[in-house]
């Protein structure tokens, strides 16, 4: 079944919004398929353009989302650290040197 440019741009938005990275490459070469085509007319072409806009914003927030994601288990297997500041202001983080695995008593 042949989906048109504006169909497509909303099963992008829709798998964003799901968190389904995994239909976007599907999607993107449907989408790149069509590029190449005209719109019929301006309303066409601005409803296209808000879309593809939408989707633009959809795909930074989902890699803000994966980053955040990625520092977050970074954080978990360094282990727990402890952050301070000195008297002039600097951070500093002091980490477990050697964690006491925790035990069933």
């Amino acid at each position: 079944m042949s989906r048109t440019l504006d169909d497509l741009l909303d099963l992008t938005a829709d798998a964003l919004r799901r968190g389904d990275l995994s239909a976007l490459p599907d999607l993107t070469q449907a989408i790149l398929a069509q590029a190449d085509t005209p719109p019929r007319d301006q309303a066409t072409a601005d409803r296209l353009r808000a879309k593809a806009d939408r989707n633009t914003r959809l795909l930074q927030a989902a890699g803000r989302g994966v980053r955040a994601a990625r520092t977050r288990l970074g954080d978990i297997t360094t282990g727990p650290v402890l952050t301070t500041y000195d008297a002039h202001g600097r951070r500093e983080s002091l980490a477990a040197s050697d964690p006491i695995p925790a035990r069933r008593v």
